[in-house]
């Protein structure tokens, strides 16, 4: 395990050329998807495929462009053996070559940091474009898995010079960081030459000219104050159910009502409104241990919860989920604001 961050600053490639920046890389191709059948300790190759593919098909490039693959590459039997059966599924078409692709992680070097670790393979990469040298891989001896022997891939014990192709391509890369649960993502990037042809950079589109097919809602729940699901919901705005009657908060932010107006000068009448004040969620329906459980702010479970039913509304079929969004609206947590009402007062 380690520690630490890492920030890229990003900008369009032709404003960046126009003010004259050090650019470390053009991002090619960016893939992301979840997994369907894995779980929170065990990567799903067909998941991490999915990224793999949608990161190709949007640089419009073929896993034999790339010279150097940063892989996740946790250092677990499962994990790295998932993800070495995605490299070998992505290139079976491809034929074994006099240069083999390096994989290595970053890992190896700094540890596991867990959210910063795709940042660390990340700058790994920019830097081995800046050296021009295909980085190594520390502490390695030999495979631990026979995927290794297509001739696909190589580890390296030391650095190489990274020397470009014969056709005078660029140098390409690719990054993988496959998280928890699986969720993957997968991003391609190759070095900035200075005079490079314009119609290499034919396959980012400019997303405002692509035709996009309509939008269908075919999900939907809501749960607002004690209207919960939609049936309540559509009866009260509908004009029906007009017997409730505004409340006063029961209980903000760990104090009693009367406690915490009293503090301020005010009177609970001044916020009369329509209130969550239960929310009911049987313990095993997100699979969430009991003790993260008691942590969580309960407008996360709520925001849980009506997503779940949205998508229990619209019975997906397991295939349709993987071409489907789920857009949530909510409201701020009362202490999100009074968090920032502190940084207000001081000033």
């Amino acid at each position: 395990v380690g520690e630490g961050a890492g920030l890229f600053l990003l900008k369009r490639r032709s404003d960046a050329e126009r003010d004259g920046d050090r650019i470390y890389a053009v991002i090619r191709g960016i893939g992301l998807s979840n997994d369907v059948g894995g779980s929170l300790m065990s990567p799903d190759s067909e998941g991490q495929l999915r990224a793999m593919r949608a990161a190709y098909d949007q640089a419009g490039w073929t896993p034999g462009d790339v010279d150097l693959i940063e892989c996740h590459g946790t250092g677990t039997p499962a994990g790295d053996r998932a993800e070495l059966e995605s490299l070998r599924d992505l290139w079976s078409g491809v034929s074994p070559r006099e240069r083999p692709c390096v994989i290595g992680s970053v890992k190896s070097n700094v540890g596991h940091l867990l959210t910063a670790a795709a940042a660390a393979g990340t700058a790994k990469v920019l830097l081995a474009f800046q050296a021009e040298t295909l980085p190594p891989t520390a502490n390695f001896r030999e495979p631990a898995h026979d995927h290794l022997a297509s001739g696909h891939f190589r580890v390296l014990s030391e650095g190489q010079p990274w020397i470009r192709r014969a056709d005078g391509s660029p140098r390409r890369a690719a990054v993988s960081a496959f998280g928890f649960g699986g969720i993957n993502a997968h991003m391609l990037v190759e070095e900035w030459r200075p005079k490079q042809a314009v119609n290499q950079a034919a396959s980012v589109t400019d997303l405002r000219t692509v035709a996009r097919d309509d939008i269908a809602i075919v999900g939907m729940d809501a749960h607002f104050g004690p209207w919960e699901g939609l049936r309540a919901f559509q009866e009260r705005v509908l004009g029906g159910d007009v017997e409730v009657e505004p409340s006063v908060p029961r209980r903000w932010w760990g104090a009693t009502e009367s406690d915490w107006f009293e503090g301020l000068g005010l009177h609970a009448d001044d916020f009369r409104g329509h209130y969550i004040d239960h929310l009911d969620i049987p313990h095993g329906r997100f699979r969430i241990p009991p003790k993260e459980l008691e942590e969580m702010l309960p407008q996360q479970l709520l925001m849980l919860n009506v997503m779940a039913n949205a998508l229990e509304d619209a019975r997906f079929e397991p295939q349709e989920r993987l071409r489907s969004g789920v857009v949530i609206g909510i409201a701020l947590d009362l202490n999100t604001t009074n968090f920032h009402f502190r940084w207000s007062v001081q000033e």
